[in-house]
Order: C-alpha cells, then sequence, then structure tokens
C-alpha cells in the first residue's frame, strides 16, 4: 500500500488515464474512478492481512464497540492494552490508541504508510463519533462528557458510523497519497491545471466522495449487529482481520460500482 511497501509507482494505463482526465477537466468523481483503478492493488487483502499497524486499528476499532457494549468501556480497554483515566477526553483516547498502533507497526522494523493511514483513520473516527453525539449541544448549557459518549460506541448507530469515518478515510488516503505524486507536476497553464488552489479543490472533492460513498459500511455494521444479536464480543480475533478486510474489498467495490 504504502511507497515504503511497492517502490516507485507503475506508469501504467490507468495513470495515464488519470491525467488525461485531469487535463480534459473531467469531473471528479471520474478522477476518484480512474484512480482507484490504478490503485486499487495496494489494497489487496493480503497486504491488509499481513500490515500489522491497519490490523490493530481495525481491532482497536471494533474493541471500542465492544468496550461500549461491556458497561465499563475503561476496563475494557484496559484490558486491552489501552490505559485510560476516570474520565478521559477523545484526545486522551487518541493519543492512547495512537501509540498502540505506532507500536504494532513498528514491531515489524518498518512502518508502512497503510499503517499511518490506519492510525489517522482512527483518530477522525472517534473524534467524529464524539462531535456527532454532541451536535445541537447549547451553550451555557451541561455538556455531555466524552466518556458518555464512548460508552455508546457499541450502539448500532454510532458503531456503524465509525466504520463508515474508519473505512472511508482508509480509503481516500490511500487514493490521495498517489494523486499527490502525479497531480502536482502538472501545475501550470499547458497542463490545464492552473493552481495549487484546484488541486487543494480535486483533493478534497475525493475525500467527501470516499466519505459518502462510505455510507455502505453503516449498511454492513447494520446487518453484522443484526445477526449476531447487537452482540459484538461474537468477534473472534480472526474474524475482525476480516471485518478489516472486508471494510476495504467494499469500499473498492462501492466506488467502482456505486454506493448500491
Amino acid at each position: 500500500m504504502g511507497h515504503t511497501r511497492i517502490g516507485r509507482l507503475n506508469r501504467s494505463m490507468a495513470w495515464k488515464e488519470v491525467i488525461g482526465l485531469f487535463c480534459a477537466g473531467a469531473d471528479f468523481d471520474q478522477i476518484a474512478q480512474a484512480t482507484l483503478k490504478a490503485a486499487s492493488e495496494g489494497f489487496n487483502e493480503k497486504r491488509l492481512s499481513e500490515d500489522a499497524g491497519y490490523q490493530k486499528a481495525v481491532w482497536l476499532l471494533v474493541q471500542m464497540g465492544i468496550a461500549g457494549q461491556s458497561g465499563d468501556f475503561i476496563k475494557h480497554m484496559c484490558n486491552c492494552g489501552i490505559e485510560l483515566s476516570n474520565n478521559p477526553s477523545k484526545q486522551e483516547l487518541n493519543a492512547r490508541l495512537a501509540a498502540a498502533v505506532e507500536d504494532a507497526a513498528w514491531d515489524g522494523g518498518m512502518k508502512s504508510d497503510l499503517a499511518e493511514f490506519a492510525r489517522q483513520a482512527l483518530s477522525n473516527a472517534v473524534t467524529s463519533a464524539v462531535e456527532k453525539n454532541k451536535e445541537g449541544e447549547l451553550p451555557n448549557m451541561p455538556h455531555k462528557e466524552d466518556i458518555d459518549v464512548f460508552r455508546k460506541f457499541g450502539s448500532k448507530a454510532d458503531f456503524a458510523h465509525i466504520n463508515q469515518v474508519f473505512a472511508s478515510e482508509i480509503m481516500s488516503r490511500g487514493l490521495l497519497s498517489y494523486l499527490t505524486q502525479l497531480l502536482p507536476n502538472m501545475v501550470g497553464r499547458e497542463n490545464r491545471v492552473l493552481s495549487t488552489h484546484e488541486l487543494n479543490h480535486a483533493y478534497n472533492s475525493i475525500e467527501q466522495h470516499c466519505y459518502e460513498t462510505g455510507i455502505v459500511q453503516k449498511d454492513y455494521a447494520n446487518e453484522w449487529m443484526g445477526k449476531h444479536q447487537y452482540k459484538l464480543n461474537d468477534m473472534s480475533d480472526a474474524r475482525i482481520v476480516k471485518h478489516g478486510n472486508f471494510l476495504v474489498k467494499k469500499m473498492i467495490k462501492a466506488l467502482k460500482y456505486g454506493k448500491d
């Protein structure tokens, strides 16, 4: 997935298609589709399964859901190696999660870009879930503590939301890692990319496209929990690996063929 894993980019017809679409003024959805075609090899199941940092992030994602259902979020996370204070903030939780993913990623002697994408995606998924639960809070009124939100991570709605944000960010960061090496070389009037502002707009559009497509993760998470009577602790370590691989596989399929 990461450049530390695959070396130089392959100048295939797919990459030429990416450049051609952008130069022709194609919309950003087309660019995202073409980039996915060129980059999807980096998301293959073997690479996902073997990346310790990515798998650690997925495992922690699921453990937070189990912790939310356990009745004692802090104790369960402590048993998973994530030690928290009695009233942890999202910043504290994210710091502990990030450290755990970093440790796992470097345990093999080399951290991949995929592991870094997973670390950031997990942090943003937690932050997004907390902010979503606090929407509509009024000034000068009592606010929810972050720990109260963490305890809801095992609900269908929150677990599905965390999955959506995590999977969509993994995908968008992976696609953008390729784009950032290609598109800046096209800046200038002759190449039709007139400014770095235009590039940033392209990048932001692709991020949004991935997030909106990630709605399929909500359906998948809800379906899985329904089959298991909302009990996430039915997920063994082997199932968690499959879960992590399927998150990306489902994103690729949805980006290629649409959300349905």
